[in-house]
């Protein structure tokens, strides 16, 4: 499969070593919104990638490019995502997959009229302890309460504060905690549990954006809290609590590197089933099997649990009275 790279940002230079490593994925071309053209011509040497490009209607007139990677800022992606697709190209787009959903249903229309599979880059549900985890919630009996905490403390959260905004702190390019870091937690929730029936999100607001928050989800019987911060750190410690066991999630929720299950008896087990030491590596080697193969029924499933996503998002906003956009450019 040759694969075109939409970016040259921090994620794309960690994508691209991971993508090196995959059987039968060749880098066709690389091309740069203007954020980083000096990153191009470095990944190009480094990666030997075959064509540079700087502008993006060139990039895709490009028979040979099979998928379309992309990894620039979040209100870009339904831009770049329609483009792509219109050009019959599939597309891999990182998270969040677009900012609102009636985006993101009008891409999968576009793509069903064009055979053209889409899918989102998120790590933790392609992961091995990902699939166990959803089966070993049956054996905790009822479950009461799931607690996921992801915060990490911004590289970027020193310069905004000095006013200096990048993208992940910027309102108008779909930046704060929710977007960026919480997304992992309600990825993870909806997995799990499904669409919940109440959403309130409690940020904590800096310069219009949220720099960290609490996302209540309401699943009647079930209560979830997903926590997500750019301004404090964590150790990153998660809970799903039952009536008959607990299971603890050791690390960040868009890594799932174990989890623990302690019966009420005391009996206790651990599960470390990731195939991979990197996170994103299990994530490209299934969607692009998923692609080669034309899996549609795989990807019609990861696009609706997507789009339950990006409601949730939007709900959360929402409830915070935040605002995120525009997404077109």
């Amino acid at each position: 499969m040759n694969i075109g790279i939409v970016g040259a940002g921090k994620i794309v230079k960690e994508a691209l070593p991971i993508l090196e490593q995959i059987s039968d994925v060749e880098f066709q071309s690389i091309v740069t919104t203007g954020r980083n053209p000096e990153n191009v011509n470095d990944l190009q040497k480094q990666f030997n990638i075959k064509n540079v490009y700087d502008d993006y209607a060139q990039f895709l007139q490009d028979v040979d490019l099979d998928i379309v990677y992309i990894a620039v800022p979040n209100h870009l992606h339904y831009y770049y995502a329609k483009q792509a697709i219109e050009h019959g190209k599939h597309v891999i787009c990182e998270k969040p997959f677009t900012l609102t959903r009636a985006e993101l249903e009008s891409l999968k229309t576009i793509a069903e009229s064009k055979n053209i599979i889409i899918t989102e880059a998120i790590t933790n549900l392609y992961l091995g302890n990902y699939d166990v985890l959803k089966n070993t919630i049956q054996e905790i009996g009822e479950t009461k309460i799931a607690q996921f905490n992801y915060s990490q403390y911004s590289s970027r959260y020193d310069n905004f504060k000095k006013d200096i905004i990048q993208p992940a702190f910027n309102p108008e390019m779909g930046g704060g905690a929710l977007m960026d870091i919480n997304v992992y937690n309600v990825h993870l929730a909806v997995g799990l549990f499904g669409k919940p029936k109440g959403v309130a999100y409690f940020a904590n607001v800096e310069k219009n954006i949220d720099t960290s928050g609490i996302l209540q989800l309401d699943y009647d019987d079930l209560k979830v809290v997903c926590i997500g911060a750019k301004d404090s750190n964590s150790d990153n410690h998660s809970y799903i609590q039952g009536d008959q066991a607990t299971i603890h999630i050791q690390g960040p929720t868009n890594e799932l590197q174990s989890f623990e299950v302690n019966h009420i008896d005391g009996g206790t087990q651990l599960y470390q089933l990731n195939q991979f030491e990197h996170r994103m590596h299990e994530e490209f080697v299934k969607m692009i099997q998923m692609i080669r193969n034309k899996d549609y029924e795989l990807a019609q499933a990861q696009l609706e649990h997507s789009i339950q996503v990006v409601e949730v998002l939007e709900l959360a906003l929402d409830s915070a009275n935040l605002k995120v956009g525009p997404s077109k450019v």
